[in-house]
């Protein structure tokens, strides 16, 4: 595979495999570490990857594996958020998913944050786009450290209800 081949499939690829790791169970600030690691990997094995079209698969594989490898690391700085979750997901076929499972769950995500009032748009945003901690979006709010965490903990609920729903409902 070309660079420029190479370049194309990052730019395509990397918003699903990011939605795909953190379905995994990997904390969130290591998602993007996990995602680097599967496409250095994954550049440095072009040439195995004969058609871009498997690409997404191809991609979950390395990643998945990562995945696998963070579990047997020894303790010292774990990146997975529960030990029990991930090795279910990652036994759970259901995982093995499609690129279109992953839009369509992208675009359930996005339904579902639009949803949301203002104020907790706000905190989603500020949250996980911004990277902001809970004692910044405090001082933003007005609010205290601890509310903060336990909106954004009821708006994961929230969401993840949501998305689920939606999925459901949507035809095969």
């Amino acid at each position: 595979m070309e660079r420029s081949n190479f370049a194309r499939m990052v730019s395509e690829q990397q918003a699903r495999l990011r939605v795909f790791i953190r379905i995994l169970g990997v904390r969130p600030d290591a998602v993007d570490d996990i995602a680097q690691d599967a496409f250095v990997i994954a550049y440095q094995r072009r040439h195995l990857l004969e058609d871009l079209e498997d690409a997404g698969p191809w991609l979950r594989t390395i990643a998945r594996n990562l995945v696998r490898n963070e579990l047997r690391k020894s303790a010292r700085r774990s990146r997975i958020v529960n030990a029990q979750l991930t090795e279910s997901a990652l036994a759970d076929t259901r995982h093995q998913i499609s690129e279109n499972w992953s839009d369509q769950w992208l675009h359930a995500l996005k339904h579902c944050v639009d949803l949301l009032p203002d104020k907790s748009r706000a905190l989603v945003d500020g949250r996980y786009q911004q990277n902001l901690n809970s004692l910044q979006l405090a001082e933003d709010t007005g609010g205290t450290s601890t509310s903060v965490r336990q909106s954004l903990t009821r708006l994961r609920k929230s969401l993840r209800a949501c998305v689920e729903k939606r999925l459901s409902e949507a035809p095969s």
